[in-house]
């Protein structure tokens, strides 16, 4: 399977060949789809470099707030369909 940022890349490069107006369309949809899968890949390697360091030493290496690594982490996770939090089994309710 082909890496999705990888397939992005493709279809921006592929838009330059296209008429104008087709061209605009075609980034005007890739515009957004770009937005998620960067932000995707951002809360991965925030999530990642959590797995190993704390939330303030993720924060300060990455030059964001604590807030942002945990946000960060909240919606990977939600993407993921990962636990909510490290150690905790996801509420069941009937």
């Amino acid at each position: 399977m082909t890496d999705p940022l990888s397939q992005l890349g493709a279809r921006l490069a592929a838009a330059r060949h296209l008429d104008p107006v087709a061209r605009y369309r075609e980034l005007r949809s890739l515009a957004q789809e770009i937005k998620s899968a960067i932000a995707a890949e951002q809360d991965a390697a925030i999530a990642e470099a959590a797995a190993t360091s704390t939330y303030e030493q993720v924060a300060q290496e990455a030059e964001i707030s604590s807030s942002e690594v945990n946000r960060r982490i909240t919606a990977h996770r939600q993407r993921t369909g990962a636990p909510p939090r490290r150690g905790r089994r996801p509420r069941v309710t009937s």
